[in-house]
């Protein structure tokens, strides 16, 4: 392990001659009666090289000694990384604790890790590695093996991260379909400013599987990158809350999709969150910026009703009006084309092969050129 200072420096030298360093990333571990496999979980955070990392643990009012052993733990631990411990007064899922954990967080870039996963001792080095060396993205998603109750090693990869051994960057054109080409939440290193926007004050739609929401919305905002690198562990076992499904080969659920959030419920919560605070989704993506990832969520009536209430509340330049309209008139058009060919890709994805990386940007020009490039 090194400094803050050898990381930024080993990125690029001249770093180090000015007055720059690490940025910090936050784990969060989120725990509900896994008292079998916290001390192990949070023992693979203790082992990450990376120089700068915090890690809370938020339980959600277990009703095992989960809590028991994680104060023992943190008790015990000599490691660099600062361990500390959140609780639940009552049981509010998964939701509720990715939020007390990001409210509580310090970290440029946040991790959500749960209790009965494991992390490579490389996984945060290798996850900031690849936000800034790459033009920004709102989170990143690597490579899992699989492992059983027992931590029996039974599977290489996760086969739901289409990565086609290649680093790839994914957009969203429309999530009117469901699709999913990540791995599970434990794989993924977000930016927080992302997360203050997604994560709203409701708790109650995603006690359980939160990623499913969390992870459409962030990539509908900012874009994702698939790493295809290995760099933890998912684990598959009966009391696993959702993911209780055996591994026996082929892209099947981990879990038993009758008691997953519909698709329908992830774009009601995105929609209703894009309306509540359109102001400020506005101000961060610009007029027609925001109407297009609306229009992604959005059944193209309620649209346009809500589109003109939001619009009379809004100062816009005859510019910006014109873009507006013209929105409209591409969705429109949009929407004939898609009827006609009765079928529409939900993503793109993109094969970043090294060319895109910051370090062949020179320019804001070649920024935005290689993010219109990567859409």
């Amino acid at each position: 392990m090194g400094s803050v200072k050898s990381y930024i420096e080993a990125l690029d030298s001249r770093l180090g001659q000015i007055n720059t360093v690490s940025p910090k990333v936050s784990i969060i571990v989120t725990n509900y009666n896994y008292a079998d496999y916290i001390q192990d979980c949070l023992h693979s955070v203790s082992l990450q090289t990376y120089p700068d990392v915090e890690c809370i643990i938020v339980d959600d009012h277990s009703s095992d000694d989960s809590v028991d052993r994680i104060e023992r733990f943190i008790r015990s631990d000599t490691s660099h990384i600062r361990f500390s411990l959140l609780t639940h007064e009552s049981t509010r899922g998964q939701y509720a604790a990715f939020r007390t954990g990001v409210q509580q967080s310090a970290g440029a870039f946040v991790s959500f890790l749960d209790a009965d996963d494991l992390l490579l001792p490389d996984f945060v080095s290798e996850h900031v590695r690849m936000h800034l060396s790459c033009p920004p993205v709102a989170f990143t998603s690597s490579n899992q093996f699989q492992i059983d109750s027992e931590g029996q090693v039974i599977g290489g990869v996760h086969p739901d991260l289409e990565t086609q051994n290649s680093y790839r960057s994914v957009s969203t054109i429309s999530l009117r379909r469901s699709f999913w080409v990540w791995a599970t939440t434990s794989s993924m290193m977000f930016r927080r400013p992302v997360l203050n926007y997604v994560l709203s004050d409701s708790d109650d739609a995603f006690r359980r599987c939160a990623d499913n929401y969390v992870c459409h919305f962030s990539n509908l905002l900012g874009g994702s990158i698939l790493i295809p690198m290995v760099l933890g562990c998912y684990r598959r076992h009966l009391n696993n809350a959702f993911s209780n499904n055996p591994l026996i080969g082929g892209r099947l659920p981990t879990g038993d999709m009758r008691n997953h959030p519909t698709h329908h419920l992830v774009l009601h919560h995105i929609s209703e969150r894009l309306f509540e605070c359109n102001q400020q989704f506005i101000s961060l993506l610009g007029v027609g910026g925001f109407f297009d990832a609306l229009s992604k969520v959005t059944l193209f009536t309620r649209l346009w009703h809500n589109g003109r209430a939001i619009r009379g509340k809004t100062p816009i330049r005859f510019v910006q009006s014109l873009q507006f309209f013209g929105t409209f008139a591409r969705l429109s058009l949009r929407a004939i084309v898609r009827a006609i060919k009765r079928s529409h890709p939900s993503y793109t994805t993109i094969d970043l092969e090294g060319v895109k990386r910051a370090a062949n940007v020179t320019s804001y020009t070649d920024y935005q050129r290689n993010r219109r490039d990567a859409k």
